[in-house]
C-alpha cells in the first residue's frame, strides 16, 4: 500500500464534526482562552460528545502538550480510546484511565496540560477532587449530558462557567437524534416504592415492586410495539433481570441477562452478540446508560424505577441514537416520565415576605427543554409545558388535546367529569354567613366550600374554613390580619 492510499484510510476513520460540534470546540477553547480553570460542557445524550472531545485531545496533543482523560467505568475508557484513534490522536501524550485508577496512582501520572472528564456530573466524588487537587493548576474541561445531582448540590466551585450544547428537540429536528414514541404502561403496584437516605427507591422495596408485576402485559406490550427491535431492558436487581429474561425466553423472544457480577469475558461476549444482533433483548442492572453506543438499538423498557433525572434520561434516550428513517420506542412500565424531583423555590408568602419552599416538578420527557445550570439547584431543571394522556388502546403517550391517538389510530372516548359525592357523615361544620340563622346553624362540610371567606367576620369562620379546604392553620392568620379581624 503505497503513502497515499494508506493516508486516505486514515483519514476516512476520522470523524466530520457537525456544525454545532464544532462550535463546543470552538467554545471551549475560547473559555479557556479567557482564564476560566473549569469549564463544563453539556450537551444530550448521543449528542456525539466523543468525537468533540476527541477533537480537543488532538489539538492539544498536536502542540506536544499531555492531556489526562479519566471516566468511571473501565467500558468507557475502551469505548474513548478507540474514537481518539480514530480521530488521529497522539495517544502517547495522553493518560487514560477510570478515575480510581488515576486517584490511587495520581503521583506516578505526567503533569498534564489539560484535564479532560466525560460523565462530569460525578465530579464532586472524592476520588475526581483528589485529582483535581493534586492538579489544580491544571485547566480543565468537564463533559455530561446531565449536570445534575439529587442532593441539589451545583458545581460552581468546580466549573467557572458552562456551555451548553442544543436541545434535545432541535437534535432531532436535525436528525441528530431519532425522534420516538413514548408508551406508558404500569405493570405492578408503584405504592411499594419507598425512598432511601440516597433519594432514590431502596433495592427492598423494588424487589416487592417486582414481585407485583403482571409480565403477561409486558410481553404483550413488547410484541405490540418492539417485536424483533434490538432493545434494552432496565432492571432493578440481579434477581429481576433474570426473572425478566426467563419471561422473555419463555416466548421465545432471545434474552440475555447481564450485570455487574457478570465475568468480563462473559460481559464481552454478550455486548458484542448484542451488537451484532445475535442477541435482540439484553436485560441488564445499572450497567448500561452511559456512554453504551449501539446506534441500532432502537427500544428500551423500563423496568427500573428511579428518583434521579440523570438516570432516567440516560437510560430512556439509550434507543436514540440516531438512523435514517428511525422510530425509537421508549416503553416505560414504571411511570418514571412522571417521577417528581424536589426543588427549593422562592416565593411570597401570603403577607408578602419572601421565603423558600419546596416543590415538586416531574421529569417529563426526553424532548423536553431542560434549564441545567452549574449552580445548586433553585428552580426547576425542565419544563414540560404541554398536557399530556395515555392512549387507552395502545397505551402511547400523547397530547391531551388528540381526540385520535396518532400512534394507534383509534378515536380516544371523551371522560365524562363526574362530581365526587361529600361524605354527609363528615363532621366538619362550621357558621355560614348568608344562613338564615347565622349565628346557630351548622353546616355540613359540602356547603362550607361552596363559601367566600372574604365575607367572613371572625377568626373562627376562617379557621373552620382553612380546616375543611385542607389549608395550614397560617392561612386563617394571614388571612384575618389582611382582613382587620386581627388587631
Amino acid at each position: 500500500m503505497n503513502y497515499l492510499s494508506l493516508k486516505l484510510k486514515v483519514l476516512s476513520k476520522m470523524y466530520q464534526l457537525f456544525d454545532y460540534q464544532q462550535k463546543l470546540v470552538d467554545q471551549a477553547r475560547d473559555a479557556l482562552a479567557e482564564g476560566n480553570d473549569g469549564v463544563l460542557i453539556v450537551s444530550p445524550p448521543g449528542s456525539g460528545k466523543s468525537v468533540v472531545i476527541a477533537e480537543i485531545a488532538k489539538l492539544t496533543t498536536q502542540k506536544q502538550n499531555r492531556v489526562l482523560f479519566f471516566v468511571h467505568r473501565k467500558e468507557l475508557v475502551n469505548q474513548i480510546k478507540n474514537t481518539l484513534k480514530k480521530e488521529g490522536v497522539n495517544l502517547k501524550l495522553c493518560t487514560i484511565n477510570t478515575v480510581m485508577k488515576i486517584a490511587n496512582h495520581v503521583t506516578e501520572i505526567p503533569q498534564p496540560a489539560l484535564i479532560i472528564i466525560d460523565e462530569a456530573h460525578h465530579t464532586r466524588a472524592s476520588s475526581y477532587i483528589k485529582i483535581l487537587n493534586y492538579f489544580k493548576n491544571v485547566p480543565r474541561l468537564g463533559f455530561t449530558a446531565t449536570p445534575w445531582r439529587m442532593n441539589g448540590m451545583g458545581f460552581e466551585d468546580i466549573y467557572t462557567k458552562m456551555i451548553r450544547g442544543p436541545q434535545v428537540q432541535w437534535l432531532i429536528d436535525h436528525h441528530r437524534l431519532a425522534d420516538y414514541i413514548y408508551v406508558s404502561r404500569s405493570l405492578g403496584k408503584n405504592h411499594l416504592l419507598k425512598t432511601s437516605s440516597t433519594g432514590d427507591y431502596t433495592k427492598s422495596s423494588m424487589d416487592s415492586f417486582i414481585k407485583s408485576v403482571n409480565f403477561g402485559n409486558m410481553i404483550e406490550t413488547y410484541k405490540r410495539f418492539a417485536k424483533d427491535r434490538k432493545t434494552i431492558v432496565y432492571a432493578p436487581s440481579i434477581d429481576s433481570a433474570n426473572l425478566i429474561a426467563s419471561q422473555f425466553n419463555s416466548f421465545n423472544f432471545k434474552a440475555v441477562e447481564v450485570d455487574s457480577k457478570t465475568s468480563k469475558k462473559r460481559r464481552d461476549e454478550i455486548m458484542n452478540s448484542f451488537k451484532q444482533g445475535k442477541i435482540k433483548i439484553l436485560v441488564n442492572v445499572d450497567l448500561i446508560s452511559e456512554g453504551f453506543d449501539v446506534p441500532d438499538c432502537s427500544c428500551v423498557i423500563m423496568l427500573r424505577p428511579t428518583k434521579s433525572l440523570v438516570l432516567y434520561l440516560q437510560q430512556a434516550m439509550r434507543c436514540m441514537r440516531y438512523q435514517p428513517n428511525k422510530k425509537a420506542i421508549i416503553i416505560d412500565h414504571v411511570d418514571n416520565f412522571q417521577a417528581e424531583e424536589k426543588i427549593k423555590v422562592k416565593t411570597f408568602s401570603s403577607n408578602g415576605e419572601l421565603k423558600e419552599i419546596t416543590k415538586k416538578f416531574p421529569f417529563g420527557f426526553p424532548r423536553d427543554d431542560r434549564n441545567w445550570t452549574v449552580s445548586s439547584r433553585t428552580k426547576p431543571s425542565s419544563e414540560s409545558s404541554l398536557a399530556i394522556k395515555t392512549c387507552p388502546f395502545c397505551f402511547a403517550v400523547i397530547l391531551a388535546s388528540c381526540k385520535v391517538c396518532q400512534i394507534c389510530g383509534e378515536e380516544i372516548p371523551v371522560e365524562k367529569k363526574t362530581s365526587k359525592k361529600l361524605n354527609l357523615k363528615d363532621n366538619t361544620k362550621m357558621e355560614i354567613l348568608d344562613s338564615p340563622d347565622k349565628h346557630n346553624k351548622l353546616f355540613e362540610t359540602k356547603y362550607i366550600l361552596t363559601q367566600d371567606p372574604s365575607k367572613f367576620t371572625s377568626m373562627k369562620q376562617l379557621s373552620e374554613y382553612a380546616k375543611a379546604k385542607g389549608y395550614k392553620p397560617g392561612w386563617a392568620w394571614y388571612r384575618g390580619k389582611q382582613m382587620g379581624l386581627i388587631h
